[in-house]
């Protein structure tokens, strides 16, 4: 990719820390490139204590449009002038548009997610479901089980707390969803086979990111075979032990990682930017340019 950039060209930027390992950069400049627009994007290291300069700086440099990642997607929400409904009820906004008025905010995880699971033929309609983990990541993913209409849903977490607090939101949020929360894993296999029906397990975890490769979120081989369908949200390795194990539990399970779900993420983002779509064959074909830089 070579750019030229003049006085004209507009800014977008990603605010994180750290950000050197972000492909962030990658996706919006293609897309930038796609459709001729006269835009760049920076990744900027910015530590918790410099947030609200930073995002206040980047509005006063009139740079058009930012994504947060973490640690920042919680802190970030209350230097907004305007947060969607999405992103509100998630509780987490990593989508920031320059307007009038100020940064208007979005959440872009929760569509990029769904989006992803349409891309790779995954259905959660009427589903059980297994989310592992209760972070600023699950929110999301919790958020778009829910909205995918899926049967039941169980939260897995270490921290019985955390997964109970989610559970309680949640199910406030969505009335008449069925929420579980689990903090044993003999608990949760002992759940999953009273249900007599295979379940999609979504791992929300860091286990098994590089460089701890060998680390998965569950252990117990039992839990694999109680699954057909494993999402991974991480996406380095490209083949993570949780996808690994999914597969290898029976014939016919099927795991993908979590490279669609930050692709579309970030293609929403630029939707949200220009007000424009972008195709899905234009998405693919990032997609591909995006496996290609990370099996280097």
């Amino acid at each position: 990719m070579s750019f030229e950039i003049t006085s004209r060209t507009g800014l977008l930027g990603l605010l994180g820390h750290p950000v050197g390992h972000s492909v962030s950069p990658f996706i919006q400049n293609s897309l930038a490139e796609h459709f001729g627009h006269d835009l760049r994007y920076l990744a900027y290291d910015v530590e918790p204590d410099a947030l609200e300069a930073a995002v206040k700086g980047a509005y006063a440099l009139k740079i058009r449009g930012l994504n947060v990642t973490v640690p920042h997607k919680q802190a970030v929400r209350a230097f907004l002038a305007y947060e969607d409904e999405a992103a509100a009820r998630i509780g987490a906004v990593n989508t920031l548009k320059r307007e009038a008025d100020g940064w208007h905010g979005y959440n872009t995880d929760m569509p990029g997610f769904l989006r992803a699971l349409k891309s790779d033929g995954i259905n959660l309609k009427g589903r059980n479901v297994v989310v592992l983990g209760a972070g600023g990541a699950a929110r999301a993913i919790v958020s778009a089980v829910l909205e995918s209409e899926a049967k039941k849903l169980f939260i897995y977490n270490r921290t019985y707390e955390k997964a109970a607090e989610m559970a309680a939101y949640f199910t406030s949020e969505y009335p008449g969803s069925c929420i579980v929360a689990l903090s044993a894993i003999d608990e949760l296999t002992a759940a999953m086979k009273a249900e007599e029906t295979q379940f999609a397990a979504i791992n929300t975890t860091s286990a098994g990111m590089y460089p701890n490769v060998d680390d998965k979120p569950v252990d117990d081989e039992e839990f694999y075979r109680l699954c057909d369908t494993g999402v991974d949200i991480i996406f380095n390795p490209l083949r993570t032990a949780f996808m690994k194990a999914v597969e290898d539990a029976k014939e016919g399970n099927r795991a993908v990682n979590g490279l669609k779900m930050l692709l579309f993420q970030g293609v929403r983002s630029y939707e949200i930017w220009n007000d424009v779509e972008v195709p899905d064959e234009v998405a693919m074909k990032i997609y591909a340019g995006l496996t290609d830089l990370l099996s280097s």
